[in-house]
């Protein structure tokens, strides 16, 4: 009996810890921006800015999904075109809002928002790092200073979808994995309290039960 309430006194080491939570969000974070950023500065070596023609397509499946480069001066799948700055400025808002929201929000409580804030996060640092125009020199081009590098080409017979990069693939999972988890995740407050519901009706009825009986 002893060792059993010992046992049931320990506490669940299982339980995530901000610090734990905090290290899988970097990881994913990092390692995607990491990866955002090799794949770029290969792409554009291997085929060059757009004017340059070193290659124009690399086909992985032809005429459908391959490799071309282009300079996005806008925003997400070239919406906003000439707003570098502005969106550098939003990426940083963004930025300190996702901190916010994981350290004294308390998203890192749920494993699922930890990985689609670690996403997300990877995707707006590695478009960030693009419009504050690190990647290039003084001497580029003024249609590609302060653009974000996409290279993913997808065609379809006369219709081609606009470039992208794998920070933009980030950015488009981590929102969608973040509205499945706005429908399929209840608040624990919330369900908490719905439960609590039930019980104090019982306890009500009970205790009427008891008073008709004296």
């Amino acid at each position: 009996m002893d060792d059993q309430n010992e046992l049931n006194s320990k506490p669940n080491n299982t339980a995530p810890t901000l610090a734990g939570r905090l290290i899988l969000f970097l990881t994913i974070g990092i390692s995607g921006l990491l990866a955002d950023l090799w794949t770029k500065s290969y792409m554009f070596t291997e085929l060059g800015l757009p004017h340059e023609e070193i290659g124009v397509n690399w086909w992985v499946i032809e005429g459908f999904f391959g490799f071309q480069t282009a300079v996005n001066q806008g925003a997400l799948f070239g919406m906003g075109q000439g707003g570098s700055s502005i969106f550098a400025l939003f990426s940083v808002i963004a930025f300190i809002a996702i901190l916010f929201w994981f350290i004294r929000g308390g998203a890192w409580n749920s494993l699922f928002l930890t990985i689609c804030l670690g996403c997300i996060t990877g995707g707006v640092i590695g478009n960030f790092y693009d419009r504050m125009g690190w990647w290039h020199g003084e001497e580029i081009h003024p249609d590609y200073a302060y653009g974000v590098r996409d290279f993913i080409l997808f065609t379809y017979q006369d219709y081609v979808w606009p470039n992208f990069n794998l920070a933009d693939c980030l950015l488009v999972c981590g929102a969608f994995l973040l509205l499945i988890y706005s429908f399929k995740y209840e608040d624990p407050d919330s369900a908490g309290k719905e439960k609590e519901i039930p019980s104090v009706n019982s306890a009500a009825v009970v205790e009427n039960q008891n008073s008709q009986t004296t």
